[in-house]
């Protein structure tokens, strides 16, 4: 549980370094160590269509904060290898353990499309997410202003490009996971009860042209399957891996298929006192 309520907050957070408000004495710090494009091979089984700028905490894009809400935005300069049109989704793996034997974050909150949620989760129609009212949202934006799924980008490099990533705010969070903020703030506790927690977070950001959700759906349904049949675990329990990457989309993601674009985010999370 506390892993999680770590990963809700930041999964929509690459390429940054923020401080989100928990209480008047309690803030969470999500610091970039780097970031950088996944390891691409001709041989490939996935089409490279998009490349976004490296950094870390000393150089390359930074976080820009969008005023009034809870928005962010990195923009840096963009590689458009191949023509990148239609409806995208945008797909963020998070993980607490740079070991792949350790499978990752769940998806909670996924509505019945597959899209949306908590924690590793798949973000459809990404032209228009931005428009929703609630939850975690991400795009990209061309001149300040959501891409045209139907226009696309042509290839070139771009500086006019930025991936921007929204949050809930922090009710709707800890809402969603059944936690008061008194009861967030004892899980974030050390076992001396005096410090506060930190750990390390490891996130890749998949964007595909075209549309998963439905191997999403798909997967959905066999998990419930599969949960429902091992009545010892427990809800948010992690799958063993062994059947994790058997699933429809996960095995896509484990053989590195289908999706167009790939960019790896390492950092800490730290939960201070203010």
């Amino acid at each position: 549980m506390r892993l999680l309520i770590f990963t809700s907050l930041i999964s929509i957070l690459p390429f940054l370094s923020f401080g989100l408000k928990i209480d008047d004495n309690l803030e969470l710090n999500l610091e970039l160590i780097k970031h950088q494009t996944c390891n691409y091979k001709k041989a490939a089984k996935w089409e490279k269509k998009l490349e976004f700028e490296a950094g870390n905490d000393k150089s390359g894009p930074k976080l820009i904060p969008t005023p009034g809400n809870t928005c962010y935005k990195i923009g840096g300069k963009v590689k458009v290898l191949k023509e990148f049109k239609g409806e995208f989704s945008i797909y963020l793996e998070i993980r607490s353990s740079a070991s792949k034997k350790q499978v990752p974050e769940s998806c909670n909150n996924q509505k019945p499309s597959g899209c949306g949620g908590f924690g590793s989760c798949l973000y459809c129609n990404a032209c228009e997410t931005l428009s929703a009212s609630k939850g975690v949202k991400a795009t990209l934006l061309l001149n300040g202003e959501p891409i045209n799924c139907g226009d696309g980008l042509k290839p070139g490099t771009y500086d006019n490009i930025e991936l921007v990533f929204c949050l809930p705010n922090i009710d709707e969070i800890l809402q969603s996971q059944g936690l008061s903020k008194e009861t967030f703030k004892n899980l974030v506790q050390s076992e001396d009860g005096q410090s506060l927690r930190s750990m390390g977070i490891f996130a890749t950001v998949y964007v595909f042209d075209t549309d998963v959700s439905k191997l999403m759906q798909t997967q959905a349904k066999i998990e419930a399957v599969y949960r429902k049949s091992k009545r010892s675990f427990f809800r948010d329990e992690p799958l063993p891996p062994e059947v994790y990457w058997t699933l429809p989309f996960n095995k896509m993601i484990k053989e590195q298929r289908t999706f167009v674009a790939c960019h790896k985010i390492y950092g800490n999370i730290k939960i201070r006192s203010t």
